[in-house]
């Protein structure tokens, strides 16, 4: 009695178990957006090393060349900009001749960091007083500021759920659904608006080298965002 019990209301229960089941219809699309944007901000990123026989004499080089850069931004008339140094390390300078190697005194190497809020004449100033400062090899980066990007956020996001809910709206058209309904949304948000450097440029510079500094030419940068949203509709 109590088996055919039991299986009695496990016959009851399986619809209501089918129902929990059953696959909810679905249609997921990505939403993508993108938009064109001009760098505000330029990162120059100076390296600085010397040589000696001694340690100390290397060291003192390398406070020397440092203090020169300093300098020069101070009378470049340029305010705003950031300076920042790191990466200060002495290395043997081990010399490598025919297969066998030899030490030959001390390296001292040093990395400056400027940031210059400006692509236009605050960063033709900022690279003109380093042609005259010390010698020195630094890379140019274009970039776009965090304000910059955060500005942008809102209409990106707008823009990438229209997208998503027009692909969505032409699937839902060519099947014969009548309506759809947002299931789920997964957005994660600030993967697309990492620093992205353009133009990269590497130059080395002396300080009797009277040369004029290069054309800058900042192009665009892209930003882009995505979001996943899954609709549902009625069968």
């Amino acid at each position: 009695m109590k088996t055919k019990i039991l299986l009695f209301a496990v016959l009851l229960l399986s619809p209501l178990f089918q129902g929990f089941t059953q696959e909810i219809p679905q249609i997921s699309v990505v939403g993508q957006s993108q938009l064109e944007v001009m760098p505000d901000e330029a990162l120059l990123t100076v390296s600085l090393n010397a040589k000696a026989m001694e340690t100390a004499t290397a060291t003192a080089e390398l406070n020397r060349k440092a203090k020169q850069v300093k300098t020069a931004l101070e009378k470049s008339g340029v305010e705003g900009y950031e300076l920042t140094a790191e990466n200060y390390y002495v290395n043997v300078n081990r010399v490598y001749v025919k297969g066998s190697s030899k030490d030959s005194g001390y390296i001292a190497s040093q990395t400056m960091e400027i940031l210059v809020p400006d692509t236009g004449e605050d960063l033709l100033k900022v690279m003109q007083a380093l042609h005259g400062s010390t010698d020195m090899g630094f890379q140019l980066a274009y970039r776009l500021s965090e304000e910059t990007k955060k500005s942008y956020l809102e209409k990106l996001l707008e823009m990438a759920i229209a997208d998503a809910r027009r692909k969505a709206t032409v699937i839902a058209a060519n099947l014969d659904i009548d309506e759809i309904m947002v299931h789920r949304v997964n957005y994660q948000g600030g993967e697309s608006f990492q620093p992205v450097a353009y133009g990269n440029e590497t130059y080395r510079m002396k300080a009797a080298d009277q040369a004029e500094p290069p054309t800058l030419q900042p192009g665009e940068q892209t930003l882009s965002e995505r979001v996943d949203i899954i609709f549902t509709f009625d069968r």
